[in-house]
């Protein structure tokens, strides 16, 4: 292998090394919040985990971003396409518009689902919940979570890495950089088979679950990703043998279009639900197609999640200093109900308020 090949290799790995610390990192960060977690099927601890969970997404996603930023810059140098100019960075969450808060309860929607499937009484169809969440059932929290702060991770990456690309005039598109060195299951298919591909600046990277692939730039005349995938492919192949090359070829990648992600890839013959289909199945929200953020939306989000944090804080701080410590959930004269800890959902409202008061100030 060349010398600017090794180094080109050493400089992608270390990135792809260090957007993964930055992934573990927020799934510890997270955990910390959710293992101890007691108040499974009460909305108003579930928002309040889930706004301590923002606090720690919005700081996980700056790092990916500035991380990327200087990534891309430092392959644009070896291919000599540094941009003239470069655009402010944007701490935008590319979530189409979601607020963080909405993502980062959805772990617990599902685990709180099947709690209920499991322990509603079918008499009185009321659920006796349980003081430990079952193994399988967290397996099922644990494996949301790490699926959703990925998306996130790399979401926000690509983000940046397309506005650095947009900025060079002589980069005229990129290509996926397949990393099995962190697929515990070995690299999949479809990014294997997407590899080969060319993708020009204009169109956002396709992703999917639990996605490792990076962004290699290329110029007329120089295409560093494609020697280092095939260096790659061919350890891939001689490891499985050639049979699994075979496999690969009846695989057919299709590009659908997510509401929240944009481009993912899919398998041809994989069940997808349309955007329509969602919307016909929601009782909850109307999705839109997909965009970018805008600093605008992004202000939006920031102020959205403000409003229902402080609103949540002040039904809790209402029952702090009635001496009561029950609390009207939706604050619209429901029943009053215990909490469990009343001053660690003051502290997880309180930390959400002070990052969104600091992003909109």
């Amino acid at each position: 292998m060349a010398n600017e090949d090794l180094k080109y290799e050493h400089l992608v790995a270390t990135y792809a090394a260090q957007q993964e610390n930055i992934v573990e990192a927020l799934l510890r960060a997270l955990l910390q919040i959710w293992l101890p977690f007691l108040w499974w099927g009460r909305p108003d601890m579930v928002n309040a985990a889930a706004a301590a969970s923002a606090v720690q997404v919005d700081t996980a996603t700056r790092r990916a971003r500035r991380l990327s930023r200087a990534f891309m810059l430092r392959q644009l140098e070896l291919i000599d396409a540094v941009p003239e100019a470069l655009p402010p960075i944007e701490d935008t969450y590319e979530r189409g518009g979601t607020p963080i808060v909405e993502v980062y309860k959805r772990p617990a929607r599902q685990l709180e689902h099947k709690i209920r499937e499991r322990f509603r009484n079918p008499e009185t169809e009321k659920v006796a919940w349980p003081d430990r969440v079952p193994d399988e059932v967290w397996k099922t929290f644990e494996e949301r979570l790490t699926s959703i702060v990925n998306d996130d991770i790399a979401a926000v990456a690509r983000d940046e890495s397309q506005k650095v690309m947009d900025a060079s005039a002589k980069v005229i598109g990129y290509r996926r950089v397949i990393h099995p060195e962190f697929s515990k299951t070995g690299t999949c298919g479809l990014c294997i088979v997407a590899a080969s591909r060319f993708y020009s600046k204009s169109e956002l990277m396709p992703l999917h679950d639990l996605c490792k692939c990076t962004i290699s730039p290329l110029t007329k005349d120089r295409d560093l990703g494609l020697r280092l995938n095939d260096a790659d492919l061919a350890r891939i192949y001689a490891a499985a043998g050639s049979n699994y090359a075979d496999d690969l070829k009846r695989i057919t990648v299709q590009v659908r279009e997510h509401g929240e992600l944009g481009p993912i890839l899919t398998q041809k013959g994989d069940s997808f639900r349309s955007l329509a289909k969602v919307n016909r199945a929601s009782k909850r929200h109307t999705f839109t197609p997909y965009e970018r953020m805008t600093p605008d939306a992004q202000r939006h989000m920031w102020e959205s999640q403000l409003a229902t944090s402080q609103r949540g804080l002040d039904i809790l701080l209402d029952a702090r200093d009635n001496g009561t410590k029950l609390v009207d959930i939706t604050g619209r004269g429901e029943t009053p109900i215990p909490v469990r800890d009343l001053e660690k959902a003051i502290a997880w409202y309180r930390s959400l308020i002070a990052r969104a008061e600091s992003k909109l100030g």
